[in-house]
């Protein structure tokens, strides 16, 4: 299994043209080949007879932890790219989410993330960890694969929001030279926030399943 995620990452590298630190390397790719283990056996609903697929569990593409770790990274490095162009004094500080009114989140995506992902997180896990008691001798049927669904699902559709093909969240830099009539500030916050929640649900419902967040892979 750690073979197989070590030569998918070190591709992934390569085709990015990253340099790549063997002691990191090493660490990410046990955390990540760790994360696909549990979660192949924490997505299989209860009484559920349990398959190995290889080739399933260690695609970066759909329905694995790779996958839902990727994505997850993803936010993370919009993120740190924001606030390294703060740091630099390329954009201003990000403004408290008390004075947001989220008047620029006029994509039909992130109205859908919201409510379909981030506001029913927490029901979702009462479902999944709460179940209808059945009638004895009956036990109940606990739900991790409800959060191994969520989550996969969730990604999906935030993988389609931003990016080449989607919205932009980040001004580009020569617009940013040339004044902010060329770019729009509010939201610019605005989405950066909205990043942070999607951002937090994800890592959450990692948590719950034992798999620690990755900063980079």
């Amino acid at each position: 299994l750690k073979d197989i995620i070590k030569e998918k990452m070190a591709k992934k590298s390569e085709d990015k043209g990253e340099k790549v630190d063997e002691k990191a390397f090493e660490s990410v790719t046990h955390e990540v080949s760790a994360a696909a283990m549990k979660y192949a056996l924490l997505s299989c609903a209860c009484q559920t007879q349990i398959n190995f697929d290889i080739a399933k569990i260690t695609d970066f593409e759909d329905a694995s932890a790779p996958f839902i770790l990727y994505n997850s990274t993803r936010l993370r490095s919009v993120i740190a790219k924001y606030e390294s162009r703060v740091a630099t004094g390329e954009l201003p500080p990000l403004a408290d989410i008390k004075e947001m009114e989220f008047d620029e989140l006029v994509d039909d995506k992130e109205w859908a993330l919201l409510m379909e992902y981030v506001l029913p997180f927490s029901q979702m896990l009462c479902d999944a960890a709460l179940p209808k008691l059945p009638e004895p001798p009956a036990l109940p049927s606990y739900g991790t694969h409800k959060v191994c669904e969520f989550l996969n699902a969730m990604v999906r559709a935030v993988s389609g929001y931003y990016g080449p093909a989607g919205v932009r969240i980040l001004p580009m830099t020569n617009h940013v030279k040339e004044g902010e009539h060329m770019w729009n500030k509010n939201a610019m916050w605005q989405r950066v926030h909205y990043l942070t929640a999607l951002r937090q649900v994800l890592d959450n419902g990692l948590r719950l399943l034992m798999i620690e967040p990755l900063e980079k892979m």
